[in-house]
């Protein structure tokens, strides 16, 4: 459900803002976990798991409309790295539990949003260039 929609708002507002709020909202849902009530804490899980795939769908989407050639060798590299990254942060929020708590893998997870954030504001950025470039040389279609 989460996927189409977020195509849609790429779509709308562009793959980057897509990608930097999805990102900010899935941080503060999971600082919302911090919070010491059950319904919360429930509400904040769904949250996660939507903010989470709004913001793999707009870097997905980002992905492919960036390349002309050599999807399919990006997108095995994309769920390659996307796996990877999984259990290489699986394994560094469990160090950080095991000497910092819940909120030390809070505060690692939040950490890493960084970089989506990031590529958020560069993409953001670089849309907004494209389509002055392309106002100004009188292009409708964008490319």
């Amino acid at each position: 459900v989460i996927g189409p929609l977020s195509g849609k708002l790429s779509n709308r507002i562009g793959s980057g803002a897509t990608m930097l709020f999805g990102s900010l909202f899935l941080g503060a849902a999971t600082a919302a976990t911090l919070i010491p009530s059950l319904t919360a804490i429930a509400a904040s899980l769904v949250a996660i798991c939507a903010a989470f795939f709004s913001a793999h769908a707009a870097a997905v989407g980002l992905l492919n409309r960036r390349l002309r050639t050599s999807r399919c060798r990006a997108n095995s590299l994309y769920v390659l790295f996307y796996y990877f990254g999984g259990a290489v942060g699986i394994t560094a929020c469990g160090y950080a539990y095991a000497v910092y708590g819940w909120a030390g893998s809070v505060g690692l997870n939040i950490a890493v949003l960084l970089l989506p954030v990031i590529i958020g504001f560069v993409e953001i950025k670089e849309e907004h260039g494209t389509r002055n470039l392309t106002a100004r040389s009188g292009n409708t279609t964008g490319l």
